[in-house]
C-alpha cells in the first residue's frame, strides 16, 4: 500500500505570506490536516496548533526560502524535529546525493521509496527510502497506530451511515449493528495502544 493515500498539492507558489501563521492556514488545507511525511492526521497530536510548518530545504541553510510556499510542508512534530536542518548538499535544489537525502512528499516519486504493510507499519523500498525512514523515524509505532485508528474510524462512519439508511427503509440492521460494536472494540484497542505508546 502507498504510504500516503493522497499526494498533497500546494495551492500557491512563491512568496505570498511572510509569517508561518499565515502560511500554516493554507498548508492545513493543502495537506488535508495530515503530516506531509508520515500521513498522520493532526487530530491525534493535539490538532493543528501542535503541527509545524516544515521547510523542506532547511531555512537555516537557505534563509531566502523561509516563506517560499513551494518549500513549505505541513508536518507532525515527530517528523519535523527528526528532520531538523538535515540536507545532503549546499544547494536547495539538490535534495538527494547518492543514497542520502529527502524526496519532496508532494511528488509522486515519494511513494516509490516508502510503502505501508497491511498492518499499517511503514517500510522502505530503496536506499533513499531507507535514509528517510531512519532520519524521519518512520519506524515509530505511533505511525502504524494512527493509520489504523483512521482506517477503523472511517469504517465506523460508513457502517453507521448504512445503518441509518437501512433504518429509514425499514430494513434489518442486526448484522450491521453487531459489526459496528465489533469495530468500536477494535478502535478502542488501537486507541489504548496509542496512548500506551505515548506513555
Amino acid at each position: 500500500m502507498k504510504i500516503k493515500q493522497n499526494i498533497p498539492s500546494r495551492s500557491y507558489s512563491g512568496i505570498r505570506w511572510t509569517t508561518n501563521k499565515s502560511n500554516k492556514k493554507r498548508l492545513i488545507i493543502d495537506f488535508d490536516k495530515k503530516c506531509a511525511y508520515c500521513d498522520d492526521a493532526d487530530k491525534y497530536a493535539g490538532g493543528s496548533k501542535m503541527y509545524h510548518v516544515e521547510h523542506f530545504a532547511p531555512k537555516e541553510k537557505f534563509p531566502e526560502l523561509k516563506f517560499t510556499y513551494d518549500n513549505l510542508l505541513y508536518s507532525c512534530p515527530f517528523c519535523n524535529i527528526s528532520k531538523s536542518n538535515k540536507w545532503p548538499s549546499e544547494s536547495s535544489s539538490i535534495n538527494v546525493v547518492g543514497n542520502n537525502g529527502f524526496v519532496d512528499p508532494c511528488s509522486d516519486e515519494y511513494n516509490n521509496h516508502l510503502k505501508r504493510n497491511p498492518d499499517g507499519s511503514i517500510f522502505y523500498l530503496t536506499p533513499v527510502g531507507e535514509y528517510m525512514y531512519y532520519e524521519l523515524k518512520l519506524y515509530l509505532q505511533r505511525h502504524q497506530l494512527i493509520y489504523n485508528l483512521e482506517r477503523v474510524h472511517k469504517k465506523l462512519k460508513e457502517v453507521k451511515q448504512e445503518i441509518e439508511n437501512r433504518k429509514r427503509l425499514n430494513k434489518t440492521v442486526d448484522n450491521l449493528e453487531s459489526l459496528y460494536k465489533d469495530l468500536c472494540v477494535v478502535f478502542y484497542e488501537y486507541y489504548n495502544d496509542f496512548f500506551d505508546e505515548i506513555d
